[in-house]
């Protein structure tokens, strides 16, 4: 009988430690900002590495690069599943991306319409969970 039961309860942990279990949690924040910084670059034919994340302000992501003449901040607001690209220097124009989040592995993608000097179209990080 006790053979019977520790079989038993082998057999009920090996199912459970089969099963898939949730994905681990990520840093949404971090990774957006990824990604945002990567948009960023495709929509103004820079390197990613250009972008300075500065920190968030009121829900809207903030960067530093040099542009033109001088540094400029752009900014990123999110609404609903679109990101909202704006910047002083770009006199009033406003790009967006549409943002799909992949919770199971802990990535973002956002797809922006690129200027004709990008190859990319989609920018995509994933956080380690």
């Amino acid at each position: 009988m006790k053979r019977l039961a520790t079989l038993c309860l082998a057999v009920a942990l090996a199912a459970v430690l089969g099963l898939p279990g949730r994905a681990a949690a990520f840093d949404e924040q971090t990774v957006l900002a990824c990604a945002f910084r990567q948009a960023l670059a495709i929509l103004t034919c820079k390197e990613p590495d250009k972008y300075s994340f500065v920190g968030i302000r009121d829900g809207i992501y903030v960067f530093n690069s040099f542009f033109a003449k001088g540094f400029a901040e752009f900014y990123v607001q999110i609404n609903g599943d679109h990101a909202i690209f704006t910047s002083r220097v770009w006199h009033g124009r406003m790009p967006s991306g549409r943002i799909h989040r992949d919770d199971t592995a802990g990535c973002v993608t956002v797809a922006v319409d690129a200027i004709a000097c990008s190859k990319q179209r989609v920018a995509r990080c994933c956080g380690s969970p």
